[in-house]
């Protein structure tokens, strides 16, 4: 009797476990996690393509700056974009380990001082010019630019020499130091500073300002996104009555395209100098320039750009 109820309740056992392995399995297929396709009939999903592999370089840029540093649904693309990825290849990350974060140059510092990215590529923020060499390592510069304005197409002809812009209203950027240089060489000029280039844009369009004040390449990307051409880069065409003005404009300023880390690693500086150099040499540099020219119609001064020089 003993043995009966022993093989009873091992069988009783034995039914128990495959009863809950059976119901385990319906709930694991049921949900659709950790099974496989032959167990449950569903398809593995492949590993993300998208998903880096081993360690990532997080690089700030721009990320509403047409041809320059421009994000669209995940995407990035531009002069400067390109300039980030060679970088980044050089110093030994692959595609997929380069993540880009977009900052407005108001806040470029800032991501940098609480290591919220590794470098910050593009226009070099107003904080340089107090800063550099403390705590920022600041390469040389892969694109140099003049200043210009973008003023509406139907108001080009108003804009002839700088005595035109007293008591105009022209909108800059936060974080750059144009508002500062147009109001040191213009007195009578009034600045308006937004936070990103896009609402100094909207500003021009509604009639909140006159112009907007930026480097040539951003102006020229503004320019391209409005599809009406309501806008101009002041001073576009020889014949142009407002060359001369777009002219004392570029003299009053610069804007230089860079690499900047924290903290300042003079190494670590030098090894992205050569990198852009070899950016150059190899032809890199310019098949980014000639996409550029083709995507927002903006060349480099060759002048300012000794790169240029280099086929």
């Amino acid at each position: 009797m003993r043995r009966l109820r022993l093989r009873f309740r091992a069988s009783s056992a034995k039914k128990d476990v495959r009863r809950y392995l059976r119901a385990s399995l319906a709930l694991v297929c049921g949900v659709g996690l950790l099974c496989s396709a032959s167990a449950c009939g569903v398809a593995q999903t492949p590993p993300s393509a998208d998903i880096p592999e081993g360690p990532t370089i997080v690089i700030a840029v721009p990320g509403d700056e047409l041809g320059l540093g421009y994000e669209h649904e995940g995407q990035y693309s531009g002069f400067d974009i390109e300039v980030a990825r060679y970088v980044a290849q050089k110093l030994g990350y692959a595609h997929k380990q380069i993540v880009f974060k977009p900052v407005d140059p108001s806040s470029a510092a800032k991501t940098l001082k609480q290591s919220k990215a590794d470098m910050f590529i593009s226009a070099l923020p107003s904080v340089t010019t107090h800063d550099a060499g403390k705590r920022f390592g600041t390469s040389k510069p892969y694109l140099t630019d003049p200043l210009g304005l973008l003023v509406p197409s139907r108001l080009q002809q108003d804009f002839t020499d700088m005595s035109s812009l007293s008591n105009r209203s022209i909108c800059t950027v936060k974080g750059t130091a144009d508002g500062h240089r147009l109001s040191s060489a213009l007195p009578g000029v009034r600045i308006q500073e937004r936070e990103t280039y896009p609402q100094c844009l909207t500003a021009l369009l509604v009639g909140e300002a006159n112009a907007v004040a930026a480097d040539a390449a951003i102006l020229h990307g503004l320019a391209s996104s409005v599809i009406e051409h309501d806008v101009t880069v002041l001073g576009q065409g020889a014949s142009s009555s407002s060359a001369p003005l777009a002219q004392a404009i570029a003299r009053v300023a610069t804007v230089r395209h860079a690499v900047m880390i924290r903290p300042s690693n003079g190494e670590l500086t030098r090894k992205i100098n050569t990198i852009l150099h070899d950016m150059v040499k190899d032809g890199s540099w310019r098949k980014a320039a000639d996409a550029m020219s083709h995507d927002i119609d903006y060349t480099p001064n060759p002048t300012l750009n000794p790169a240029m020089a280099h086929r």
